[in-house]
């Protein structure tokens, strides 16, 4: 009887299977873009996106799951970074890119990344004061007067001799 299973084998057992794809979703997420072939590719984001959908709720259920799912420095950059990015987005986090043909073998390549890239954040100098944020903030462009400023030569200090 046809009971409607879904997703690929890839010719291998169930153990070896499970331990594939958590290693290539750990790869996706701790890198944010891989090269593979098409099929993998299109499994992947499929399992990557139901992860990023349950880090969204960062809730304990959510982080004991993810922690099951996948190893701790990916579950952990899951929990901090990828969800709070993809906190606004209803599905949609990932992206597959098909490059054409492998000239070893002949299978299809593609790309899986993240639709999103991650913002450069940098830490200010200074205390922080309490009640404001602005101990962190998002790196930015130099200004004209900051790029004139940088092409100048600095000032050298004559030393004795």
């Amino acid at each position: 009887m046809y009971k409607r299973i879904k997703g690929k084998k890839f010719g291998r057992e169930t153990d070896q299977r499970k331990a594939f794809m958590r290693s290539l979703a750990a790869n996706l997420i701790l890198r944010e873009k891989i090269k593979t072939t098409k099929v993998r590719a299109k499994e992947t984001a499929k399992a990557v996106e139901r992860l990023i959908t349950v880090a969204k709720s960062n809730n304990l259920a959510a982080i004991r799951s993810l922690a099951a799912a996948l190893p701790v420095d990916a579950a952990q950059k899951l929990i901090k970074d990828i969800g709070p990015r993809f906190a606004a987005r209803n599905g949609g986090y990932t992206r597959v890119i098909k490059l054409g043909q492998r000239v070893k073998d002949g299978s299809q390549i593609a790309i899986v990344e993240f639709v999103q890239k991650a913002e450069k954040v940098v830490v200010a100098k200074g205390k922080a004061q309490k009640g404001k944020k602005g101990a962190v903030k998002v790196d930015k462009k130099p200004t004209k007067v900051e790029k004139e400023k940088s092409d100048k030569a600095p000032e050298t200090s004559k030393v004795d001799k």
